[in-house]
């Protein structure tokens, strides 16, 4: 504003030489033009310099000054308000003017020189259209007004109603996810997500199903819609994944390209469940087969047992007594030194068919003892290989089960490593633990043989009836080995265990049933 002022001032103190030959030019196309007609408007023009003019308009802008810095001083007032300042100002400027000039005079006084072409009635039409246009532009802002709160009443309904459905789309525990027909990821939700994660960097789900895609897309857009009760996904994780899903095919429309929208249900851990339930099936099959058939071979082996060993010893037994009865002083001494060698010999049978069916050591020495026993005897059969013994039960009576188990479980697991394992060294460490304020008896088994794979299955039965044998006393069996890497054995016995059946009532009470997950 200051720099304005300045430069008005330096036009109007400047050298006016050239005014006056402006001026008098101007006068001359005046006097020129008005010499043929006294209406061509020469005659009413006022001899006004222009240094004259110049400083009424300076005296006018110095008098609108104070308005002017009023205006600069509410520039922090609203729009509106600004814009009504604005015209206010510009209002009171145009009647400062027009006092100073006596505009309005000067007008009606050009009109009149136009009276035949009415241009006199101009100035009421002029003010009538400024009514009616301010009158119209009220309206407009009013109608403008209106439309603008419906919108944004729309808008506000609109985004309530696209937070609603992207709060229903990303809670949904089934997994949403909206392809198009390469297999590129447009939409999905956090459970698509969590089910499929991670996904990989440009966002293509071909390779995350286990058919092949374009077989799959042709099907679909022939039967517009495909279902799978159990789909396998090839998480980048390598994470065991199943869903079920469903699969709609939706054609191009309106510059719209066609998409598949694929809702996937996880089912992973139902899945794994029933593989582990049809992978415990099988063994409990097989564990029957071979309990039948071990039952049958040790029926065999008592039968044949009796029958070569202590039926011969009794029969012949039987005969040196009824031959006894007839036989003179010195036959008869030495029938009887014949039939106490039998009854030794039966007796001894009878020993070993009853260590065979039950370690009598069990009962005698408790589990260390026969252990060490066990332990001493597999190492006369097989002197090549070191066993290390670290046997501890902080003299604890276990009960008759748990011996039994932990007995059978070290007799399999070394005849296991005599068998297949081609080991130099084993460890045995037997020893009772406290977890949870739970005691428990550890057993631990290592060897430093060729090891095994865990993830095929095997066809033997020992594992398997270690894993029973634990279990059955409410344990825990766990197996780690790997190729050339030796194997472990570990499992847990609780002791002091009942193995009383719950009532229905504890069963109805169990907190695991029909809870609520929490997070």
């Amino acid at each position: 504003m200051n720099d304005s002022l300045s430069l008005l001032q330096q036009f109007i103190h400047a050298d006016w030489s050239y005014t006056g030959i402006f001026h008098g030019a101007l006068v001359h196309d005046v006097v020129y033009s008005g010499a043929g007609s006294h209406k061509a408007g020469a005659s009413w023009l006022p001899p006004y310099s222009f240094t004259a003019f110049g400083h009424s308009v300076m005296h006018s802008y110095q008098r609108s000054m104070p308005v002017i810095t009023a205006l600069h001083k509410l520039g922090k007032l609203s729009r509106a308000s600004q814009d009504t300042l604005i015209v206010m100002t510009g209002v009171v400027l145009t009647f400062v003017c027009a006092s100073e000039f006596d505009l309005a005079e000067r007008v009606n006084a050009w009109l009149l020189t136009y009276e035949y072409a009415q241009l006199d009635e101009v100035p009421l039409t002029l003010f009538v259209f400024v009514l009616l246009s301010v009158w119209f532009s009220q309206r407009r802002m009013r109608e403008i007004h209106a439309e603008i709160q419906r919108r944004k009443h729309t808008e506000a309904q609109l985004s309530s109603s696209q937070q609603l459905y992207k709060t229903l789309f990303d809670g949904d525990l089934t997994g949403n996810v909206v392809l198009d027909i390469d297999g590129n990821i447009g939409m999905h939700n956090r459970a698509f997500d969590r089910i499929c994660r991670p996904l990989n960097d440009d966002k293509n789900a071909c390779v995350l199903f286990s058919f092949d895609w374009p077989t799959f897309v042709s099907q679909l857009q022939y039967h517009q819609e495909l279902n799978f009760n159990k789909l396998q996904i090839r998480r980048p994780d390598g994470l065991p994944c199943y869903v079920g899903a469903r699969f709609v095919y939706v054609p191009a429309a309106e510059r719209k390209p066609a998409q598949i929208h694929g809702y996937l249900v996880d089912m992973t851990e139902q899945c794994l469940v029933e593989l582990d339930l049809e992978r415990t099936l099988k063994e409990n099959r097989v564990l029957a087969r071979h309990a039948m058939q071990m039952q049958e071979q040790e029926r065999k082996y008592i039968a044949s047992e009796i029958h070569d060993e202590t039926g011969q010893y009794l029969t012949a037994i039987r005969m040196d007594a009824l031959t006894l009865q007839k036989s003179n002083p010195d036959q008869a001494h030495v029938i009887a030194v014949r039939i106490a060698s039998n009854t030794q010999h039966v007796q001894q049978s009878i020993r070993a068919l009853i260590k065979h069916l039950r370690p009598p050591a069990l009962d005698s020495l408790g589990l260390i003892g026969a252990v060490e026993r066990l332990v001493n005897d597999w190492k006369k059969l097989n002197p090549s290989v070191d066993c290390h013994l670290t046997l501890d039960t902080s003299e604890q009576t276990l009960n008759e089960d748990t011996n039994i188990v932990a007995f059978r479980v070290v007799q399999e697991a070394l005849t296991n490593i005599a068998r297949h394992a081609h080991a130099s060294e084993v460890w045995i460490d037997i020893h009772i633990i406290k977890r949870q304020d739970k005691a428990l008896l550890q057993i631990e088994i290592r060897d430093n043989g060729k090891g095994m794979d865990t993830t095929q299955a095997t066809e033997g039965v020992g594992l398997v009836g270690m894993r029973e044998r634990i279990e059955s006393l409410q344990g825990s069996f766990k197996l780690m080995s790997g190729l050339q890497a030796g194997t472990l054995i570990t499992g847990l016995l609780p002791l002091n265990t009942n193995k009383q059946v719950r009532p229905a009532a504890s069963l109805l009470s169990n907190p695991g049933v029909n809870d609520y997950a929490t997070p």
